[in-house]
C-alpha cells in the first residue's frame, strides 16, 4: 500500500517538488494570462492527484499552490473574457471532501473548479477531449504514488496535444528495485540489464530515455528530468514540453533550485563540490563534471562549424538541460580569447520562430574572420 504523504509533514523531497511545481507555475501562467493579445481564449491546469489541500502542518500542496498563485490574475481573467478551468482529482473520498470544504472557502473566483474522485485513468479519459480543444491552453500535474499510471499509451496521448506543458512524478527507486516485477514491466518497459548496470541515483536518467524513446522520430517535442532524494529512495520529475519556451522555463527553474546541476536536490554526480571552492591546481572556482563537459563540448562544436547559428547554439544547449546563461559564459570567452567575432546573438525562444533573423557565428583564424564554409 502507498504510503500516505498527508499524515505527516512533508518531507524534504516533497517540499523539493512541490517548489518546483510553485516555480514553474510563476512562469507558466503570465504565458497565458497576462499577454495583451489573447492567443488562448481557453486555459485549463489539471491536477490529477491532487490531494487534501494541505499535509498535517498546514503546509500548502498543488491545489492551494495553483489558487494562490491564480489570485494576482483575477482582473486579467474578468478583462480578457478568459475562460480558466481547474481540475483536481483526488482519489480518496475523504481528502476529496477535505478539498472540497478548503476550496470552497475562496468563493469570488473568476474561473471554474471541478474536483472529481476518479481513478487516475477514468478521470484521464473523461478530460481528454477537453484538453484536445482548439484555442486552449494546458498544464497537467501527474504526481502518481508508484509508477504504474504514466503508461505508454498516456504518454503518447499527452505529447500529441497542443499547447500542452505537464509534470509527472515517477518513484524511480521502485523501477530500479522491482523493474522485471510484472507490476512494474507492464508499465515501464526497462531493459533490466540496463536497469541493474546504472547507479542508484542515476535511474531517473534511464527512465527519461525510455519515454524519450517513445516520441516519434520526426516529432519535436522536449523533456528535462529532476531527480529528488527523499530518505534512502529516489524519485523524479520529468516536464515535457512540445515548445522551446516551456522547456527554457522549467529549466530554468531547475537551475535556480540546483545552481551546479539543474537536476537533482542532492550532488547526483558525485562531485563533492562546496560552493565557491576554488580548484587547487588552476585557482579557479570548481564546476561540476556536467557544467565543465558542456561547455568544453559548446565550444568544440562552434569552432568545428557544427554548430554555426544561434538558434543551432540555443537548441543544443536546451536539448542538453542547459540554459541561456550558460551559453553566454562560452560566447563571451570565446569572443575575449579572439576566436570569434563580437555578434548579438538571440539566445531565447523567438530565434525559434519562422520569421527570426538568424545571426551566424564567425570565426577568427589568425587575426582574420572566416564566413560558414557549407
Amino acid at each position: 500500500m502507498a504510503k500516505d504523504i498527508h499524515k505527516k509533514p512533508f518531507d524534504e523531497g516533497t517540499k523539493a517538488k512541490l517548489s518546483i511545481f510553485e516555480d514553474y507555475l510563476k512562469e507558466w501562467l503570465p504565458v497565458f494570462l497576462a499577454k495583451k493579445e489573447v492567443i488562448w481564449r481557453t486555459i485549463n491546469i489539471y491536477d490529477f492527484f491532487a490531494g487534501p489541500g494541505y499535509d498535517s502542518k498546514g503546509q500548502k500542496g498543488t491545489p492551494m499552490i495553483i489558487r494562490d498563485e491564480l489570485t494576482p490574475y483575477f482582473d486579467n481573467i474578468i478583462n480578457k473574457r478568459l475562460n480558466v478551468n481547474l481540475y483536481l482529482n483526488e482519489y480518496s473520498k475523504a481528502k476529496k471532501e477535505k478539498l472540497e470544504k478548503r476550496i470552497e472557502e475562496d468563493d469570488l473566483r473568476p474561473y471554474s473548479i471541478t474536483i472529481e474522485s476518479l481513478d487516475f485513468k477514468e478521470a484521464f479519459d473523461k478530460q481528454f477531449p477537453s484538453m484536445a480543444q482548439k484555442s486552449c491552453a494546458n498544464l497537467l500535474f501527474l504526481d502518481q504514488n508508484g509508477v504504474k499510471h504514466i503508461s505508454e499509451e498516456v504518454f503518447k496521448k499527452i505529447i500529441e496535444l497542443k499547447t500542452t506543458d505537464f509534470l509527472f512524478f515517477i518513484s524511480s527507486s521502485t523501477i530500479k528495485r522491482f523493474s522485471e516485477h510484472p507490476n512494474i514491466a507492464q508499465h515501464i518497459k526497462l531493459n533490466p540489464e540496463e536497469v541493474e548496470k546504472t547507479p542508484y541515483h542515476k535511474i531517473h536518467g534511464l527512465i527519461l530515455d525510455y519515454y524519450k524513446n517513445l516520441i516519434p522520430p520526426a516529432k519535436q517535442y522536449y523533456l528535462a528530468p529532476f531527480s529528488l532524494k527523499k530518505n534512502a529512495g529516489v524519485y523524479g520529475l520529468i516536464f515535457g514540453s512540445g515548445h522551446v519556451l516551456g522547456i527554457e522555463k522549467f529549466l530554468t527553474t531547475c537551475w535556480n533550485i540546483d545552481p551546479e546541476r539543474g537536476t537533482a536536490n542532492f550532488d547526483i554526480d558525485d562531485d563533492r563540490i562546496i560552493q565557491g571552492q576554488y580548484d587547487l591546481f588552476s585557482g579557479e572556482v570548481r564546476k561540476p563534471k556536467k557544467v565543465e563537459l558542456f561547455e568544453s563540448e559548446l565550444e568544440r562544436k562552434i569552432l568545428n562549424r557544427e554548430l554555426t547559428t544561434d538558434r543551432e547554439i540555443y537548441l543544443y544547449a536546451l536539448t542538453n538541460g542547459f540554459i541561456p546563461a550558460h551559453i553566454r559564459k562560452v560566447i563571451n570567452k570565446l569572443i575575449s580569447e579572439k576566436k570569434i567575432d563580437k555578434c548579438k546573438l538571440n539566445l531565447s525562444s523567438k530565434v525559434c520562430k519562422a520569421d527570426s533573423v538568424i545571426t551566424q557565428i564567425k570565426l577568427i583564424y589568425n587575426g582574420t574572420i572566416k564566413h560558414r564554409m557549407d
